[in-house]
C-alpha cells in the first residue's frame, strides 16, 4: 500500500469514525426520543423503514453509479451521501412532534444508502494489498470508535442539558465529515475499477453462491431486532432511562469496534465459516430483551454489538469475494436492498410480537435464524466442493 492510498485509507475511516459520532449518537435512543415525544410503539418500526429505504437506495445508487461509469459519479454519491446523513440529524433539536423526527430519522438513512455501495467498492479497492477483510476490519474498529463516542457524548448531554443541546452538538463532527470525503477525492480522484470498465448496467457474476448468500443474510436479518424498537421497549417497560440506554448502544458499538478486526481477520482464515456467528448470536437477543431485566439488557446489547459487527465487515467483504468485478456496485446494491427490506419487515413483526407474547417472538426469531444458518452450511459445503474441484 502506496503512501498516498494509506492517506485515503484512513481518511475513510476518520469519515466514518466522524458520521457515526453523529448518526449512531443520535440514533442511540431513537426510540426513547420518540416514546418522550409522545409516539405509539410502531413509530419503533417506522424508523426501521428508514432501513429499508437506505438499502434500496443503496441498490439504486450502485446501478446509475454503474452506468454512469466515472469516478466522479463515484465520489459524488459519496459527498451528496454523506452531507445528507450528517446535516440533517441537527435539525432534530428543533423538533417538537414525533413524526417530524421520525422523518428526520428516515431522511438519513436515504443519505446512506446513497454512500453505501459506491463508498465500498472505493474501500474494497484501496484495501486490496492488505487483505479485504483486515482492511474491511480496520475501517470498521475507526467506524465504531465514533460509534462509541456518539452516544458516549449524547448522554453526556442528556444528562447534563437536554435533548436539543444534545442534538446541537453533533454539528461539529458532521462538519469534519465533509472536510474528510473532499480531501479523500482530492488525493485519490480516479477509481481504477471504475475507469477500466464500459459504462454499462450489468448483473453479470452473480452467481447462485452469491443468491444463496444474499437469502441467508435477509432471514437472519428478518429476526434481527433494530435498535429503535429495543431502546422503545426498553423505555416503554420501564427497564432504563433515556441516558442509560444510550449508554447501553454506546456499549454495543464497543463490542462491534472491538471484534471489527478480529472477526474481519478469521474471515481471511475461513472465509463464509466466520458468517456463522451472526444468526447464532442474534437468536440470542429477543429472549434477552424480553426478560426485561436490567443486567441482561446489558448482555442484549453485547451481542446486539457482535450481530452488527459482523454485519459491517465480513458480511459485506463476502459479497466481493463471490461476486466479479465488472458487476461489484450492483451487487453491493441487491445485497444493501433485499437486506434493508427483511429488516424492515421483520422490525414490524417483532414490534407486532413483542406487544403479543415473548414466547412467539422468540418462536419467531428461532425459526428465521435456524433457516438462515441453514442455507450458509449449504454455501460452505458449495465452495468447498468448488475448491476441491480446482
Amino acid at each position: 500500500m502506496n503512501r498516498r492510498i494509506l492517506v485515503v485509507f484512513v481518511l475513510l475511516g476518520l469519515i466514518s469514525l466522524a458520521a457515526d459520532i453523529v448518526y449512531e449518537g443520535a440514533r442511540s435512543a431513537s426510540g426513547a426520543y420518540l416514546k418522550h415525544l409522545g409516539a405509539p410503539p410502531i413509530a419503533s418500526s417506522i424508523i426501521g423503514v428508514g432501513e429499508f429505504i437506505g438499502y434500496m437506495l443503496r441498490f439504486v445508487s450502485g446501478v446509475l453509479a454503474s452506468y454512469f461509469g466515472s469516478s466522479i459519479a463515484f465520489w459524488s454519491f459519496v459527498a451528496l451521501g454523506y452531507a445528507m446523513s450528517v446535516m440533517v440529524l441537527p435539525f432534530l433539536a428543533f423538533t417538537n412532534f414525533w413524526w417530524i423526527a421520525t422523518s428526520l430519522y428516515l431522511l438519513e438513512r436515504v443519505g446512506k444508502g446513497l454512500r453505501m455501495p459506491v463508498r465500498d467498492v472505493i474501500l474494497a479497492e484501496v484495501t486490496e494489498s492488505v487483505g479485504k477483510g483486515k482492511g474491511f476490519g480496520l475501517h470498521e474498529v475507526m467506524d465504531q470508535v465514533g460509534a462509541l463516542a456518539g452516544p458516549l457524548l449524547f448522554a453526556y448531554m442528556l444528562i447534563h442539558y437536554d435533548y436539543s443541546k444534545a442534538f446541537l452538538t453533533f454539528l461539529i463532527p458532521g462538519t469534519l465529515v465533509m472536510i474528510f470525503v473532499f480531501t479523500a477525492w482530492s488525493l485519490y480522484p480516479k477509481i481504477k475499477s471504475v475507469e477500466v470498465l464500459p459504462k454499462k448496467i450489468s448483473f453479470k457474476g452473480m452467481s447462485k453462491r452469491f443468491w444463496l448468500y444474499i437469502f441467508s443474510m435477509t432471514l437472519q436479518s428478518l429476526g434481527f431486532v433494530h435498535w429503535a424498537i429495543v431502546s422503545y421497549f426498553l423505555k416503554y417497560w420501564g427497564v432504563l432511562g433515556d441516558a442509560e440506554i444510550a449508554i447501553l448502544y454506546a456499549i454495543a458499538m464497543g463490542v462491534d469496534a472491538i471484534i471489527a478486526f478480529p472477526i474481519g481477520y478469521l474471515y481471511d482464515v475461513i472465509k463464509f465459516k466466520s458468517l456463522y456467528i451472526a444468526p447464532i448470536a442474534t437468536l440470542m437477543i429477543i429472549p434477552l430483551l424480553t426478560m426485561r431485566s436490567a443486567a441482561l439488557a446489558y448482555v442484549m446489547a453485547i451481542l446486539w454489538g457482535v450481530v452488527m459487527g459482523i454485519s459491517e465487515t465480513i458480511m459485506r467483504v463476502s459479497i466481493a469475494d463471490i461476486t466479479d468485478r465488472s458487476g461489484l456496485a450492483i451487487a453491493y446494491g441487491i445485497f444493501g436492498m433485499l437486506y434493508g427490506v427483511s429488516w424492515s419487515i421483520g422490525g414490524f413483526i417483532l414490534t407486532f410480537l413483542l406487544q403479543l407474547s415473548a414466547l412467539i417472538t422468540i418462536s419467531y426469531t428461532i425459526l428465521t435464524q435456524v433457516l438462515s444458518l441453514l442455507m450458509l452450511v449449504v454455501l460452505n459445503k458449495q465452495l468447498s466442493f468448488k475448491s476441491l474441484h480446482y
